[in-house]
């Protein structure tokens, strides 16, 4: 197993003593450095983003979602639905990936971040050929509170940093409880396996 570092000082107690329990009921749990740690977000927001953009530009009030009443021409059709359709989050996410596949941008940044997601994946793999399974905290902190965060997008982004790498590399994942924060908020643990290990995931979930 893999434990990755980056997490608030209050839960690496319960974490580490998760990992105890581990050991102590005969599992193997080794630490395992992951050089392209600090690339993940960044890579993973500019793909799913592009994806955003892609997918969603199908909803334009014409052909599919929301259709706006009133509207005096067909550009106020498109612009007014998408405006009215859509949420602040969306929107950002459109605009970034509109950006990110532009004409002098897309070999910039969607490209290299498919590459990116390359060296993940194959790291990824490397690791899960001697372990079973990749071990991570869920989150980096205890939970927020509801709209805390609505101003800072990128704290938010940045917060998906052990979640994402399962996205990126198309391998099951699954999160699990083990226990509570000081705060009073729930604590998680993530467990990644190889690709089409889902039964072997599920079933060393359930024991656990």
């Amino acid at each position: 197993m893999i434990l990755m570092q980056h997490v608030a000082s209050g839960l690496w107690k319960l974490t580490f003593d998760f990992i105890e329990k581990l050991r102590k009921a005969g599992h193997t749990v080794e630490p395992v450095s992951f050089d392209y740690l600090d690339f993940i977000i960044p890579a993973y927001y500019v793909l799913t983003t592009a994806e955003a953009s892609s997918n969603l530009s199908r909803y334009d009030g014409i052909r599919f979602g929301h259709r706006t009443e009133g509207a005096k021409d067909i550009h106020e059709v498109y612009k007014k639905s998408r405006t009215e359709g859509f949420g602040t989050e969306v929107k950002r996410r459109i605009m970034l990936g509109t950006f990110v596949l532009s004409a002098g941008y897309y070999d910039a940044y969607f490209a290299k971040a498919q590459q990116v997601r390359r060296l993940i994946l194959e790291r990824t793999e490397a690791v899960l050929e001697n372990f079973n399974f990749i071990l991570m905290p869920a989150s980096p902190t205890p939970a927020w509170n509801i709209g805390e965060m609505a101003d800072d997008p990128v704290a938010m982004y940045l917060a998906d940093i052990f979640t994402v790498q399962a996205n990126m590399v198309g391998m099951p994942a699954i999160a699990l409880p083990i226990g509570q924060h000081p705060c009073g908020l729930p604590v998680g643990v993530q467990l990644m396996a190889g690709k089409f290990q889902e039964a072997e995931l599920l079933g060393f979930s359930a024991k656990l």
